[in-house]
């Protein structure tokens, strides 16, 4: 009865901002399962079912049970996932700031070993959650949370704790010498204990933790206190979470999903701008992205949604709002990738990041030839495959998958596994849509290169041959692969890239790029590239900041280095936004 009308005022706007907080998390467990349900819906779902759950106790059934009547469109199943992320990922969130406010704040006197631990099997969490997003368990791929994800998870528990102790301690009476500091780690302690209880609202243990971790304090007034804040906290929110569920239910407007096809595929290498290496998708479980910003190739990685190469139709600038939105979405970040000088230009006249990754080799076939002093080297590589009898041949409709597959095991029993996402991997179904040439010694197949192809552009992907394969192999491949896009007047024939080597920079920068080029064999791939004397175009990547490229480019090497590349799924993979007509 002693509580001012402003304290009460005061706890219904911190109650408040504690909801929004928390019902933030259903935002994030809808863009993890992609389920296309809008931003405001799954807030207000996620805040009656945690209004009402934690008032009349087993929050999880209850909880999943209130948003499969809020979304009956989800399902149940759908709905007991959604319930199931948000507990696990509040209960380690809540672990985490716990910990760090008993250390931060010693109020609670807990022994600084249990939050130390706490703190370093979440360290291990992130790491596993970065190197191995995608892990199998029971036959089925688990998807864990994105670090963008994981940390917004952690802010919006930091200011939903802090907004809901704020508005028990300023419900406390005037006797009560307590800083909001002091009280923090305490609350978060006694939440701790009611959540885990089950019991409707925590009743009992909220009560006896605080009591038992404030001694000092008069038992009488705190008593008062909680009682008034379950008022405002509990009773308030059920009453109003109550209401919300006699309203009829509407069924949201779903967003419309980009399905990957390859007629959607074929249709955009039809352009002439379209790169032919963008042909990959087709393997690294990337898709088309169609807006009214123009069409594009995506891929999602364990933390970044990436779009490879130049886009297909229209102009980076115009594809940027677009896609991070469409990268928020899914809780990823969002970067470019393997882009030329022209787009990299664009991308930082809007403010992005941008980084030179790599170098493209290309050559006109139509004008190559072996004379001159710079083809001195193919020439010779030539004379040796020929010396020792290599037969290259065209292949065809009918190609000998068993013997390719014994080529590639050698290959990559020789060089480690094949690399993923922009680089592809022997594969019969991925192979039968490109172009392949074979070397043969003896009627016995020792090699082959295939290609991307389209109709203004052929690129170079995979590259096999065993370790006893006479000298000059690969380089007779590809010279006939040079020749028979001559014969079919393709303007453009492409080496594919090559990383880009570590001079003209600074000397952090050129002593991390020294090492990831000796790692990418960059020596041997320029060198050998550089025998038939292409022209290198720069190839980069962008981000919308530093700290962003910086992750992105990590999360891409990790994927460039999975033996299996982490696949999206093949239907529903994009959320698409603003989309053409013609998607």
């Amino acid at each position: 009865m002693q509580v001012e009308p402003w304290q009460w005022a005061v706890s219904i706007l911190a109650t408040a901002l504690s909801f929004w907080a928390i019902a933030r998390y259903d935002v994030i467990a809808h863009r993890h399962f992609q389920t296309g349900l809008p931003d405001r819906r799954a807030t207000a779902t996620g805040a009656t079912a945690i209004a009402v759950g934690q008032t009349v106790g087993a929050g999880a059934v209850v909880g999943a049970f209130i948003r499969w009547r809020l979304q009956p469109s989800l399902g149940l199943v759908t709905s007991a996932k959604i319930t199931a992320f948000v507990t696990f990922a509040f209960l380690a969130a809540w672990a985490v700031i716990t910990a760090l406010a008993v250390l931060i704040l010693p109020t609670a006197g807990v022994h600084a070993s249990i939050p130390c631990s706490v703190l370093a099997i979440a360290a291990i969490m992130l790491g596993l959650a970065f190197f191995n997003p995608v892990f199998k368990r029971w036959g089925r791929e688990i998807e864990l949370p994105t670090l963008p994800a994981m940390g917004a998870l952690a802010g919006f528990c930091l200011l939903d704790t802090l907004a809901a102790a704020f508005a028990f301690w300023v419900l406390l009476p005037d006797g009560i010498d307590l800083t909001l500091a002091q009280l923090f780690p305490v609350y978060l302690i006694a939440l701790g204990a009611a959540i885990l209880s089950g019991t409707p609202g925590g009743v009992g243990p909220f009560e006896l933790t605080i009591l038992a971790l404030l001694p000092q304090m008069p038992e009488g007034d705190l008593m008062a206190a909680i009682l008034a804040f379950r008022m405002m906290y509990y009773a308030l929110p059920a009453i109003i979470g109550g209401i919300s569920l006699l309203r009829p239910t509407a069924e949201p407007t779903q967003g419309q999903w980009l399905s990957q096809t390859n007629g959607c595929l074929d249709t955009a290498l039809e352009y002439g701008t379209a790169r032919a290496e963008l042909g990959v998708v087709r393997q690294n479980g990337g898709a088309i992205l169609h807006c009214t910003g123009g069409v594009c190739g995506v891929v999602r990685t364990g933390q970044t949604l990436t779009t490879i190469f130049d886009p297909v139709q229209g102009h980076s600038a115009d594809l940027a709002i677009p896609l991070k939105r469409i990268a928020r979405e899914q809780n990823r970040i969002i970067c470019k990738y393997k882009i030329t000088a022209r787009h990299a230009l664009r991308a930082r006249a809007a403010g992005w990041s941008v980084l030179h990754v790599s170098d493209e080799a290309l050559i006109c076939p139509t004008t190559h030839s072996l004379e001159g002093s710079k083809f001195r080297q193919l020439r010779r590589k030539l004379r040796h495959a020929e010396k020792a009898g290599i037969d290259v041949r065209r292949g065809t409709t009918q190609l000998p998958f068993d013997e390719m597959s014994r080529v590639s095991e050698a290959w990559e029993a020789s060089h480690g596994a094949a690399r993923g996402l922009s680089m592809g991997q022997f594969e019969e179904s991925y192979v039968t849509h490109q172009r392949v040439f074979l070397a043969y010694l003896d009627d016995v197949l020792v090699g082959f290169v295939t290609f991307h192809t389209t109709r203004h552009e052929w690129c170079l992907d995979l590259m096999r041959v065993t370790p006893d394969a006479p000298d000059g192999t690969m380089h007779q491949l590809v010279h006939i692969a040079i020749e028979s896009a001559k014969d079919v007047d393709v303007p453009c024939l492409s080496l594919a890239a090559a990383p880009a080597g570590p001079v003209r920079h600074g000397k952090v920068e050129s002593w991390m790029r020294k090492i990831f080029f000796a790692k990418a064999g960059g020596a041997g791939l320029r060198q050998f590239k550089a025998c038939f004397n292409p022209r290198w175009q720069p190839l980069y990547m962008a981000a919308p900041s530093w700290t962003q490229l910086t992750f992105a480019a990590m999360d891409l090497i990790r994927s460039v280095n999975r033996a299996e590349p982490l696949r999206t799924p093949q239907f529903a993979t994009v959320k698409a936004v603003d989309h053409n007509p013609r998607s």
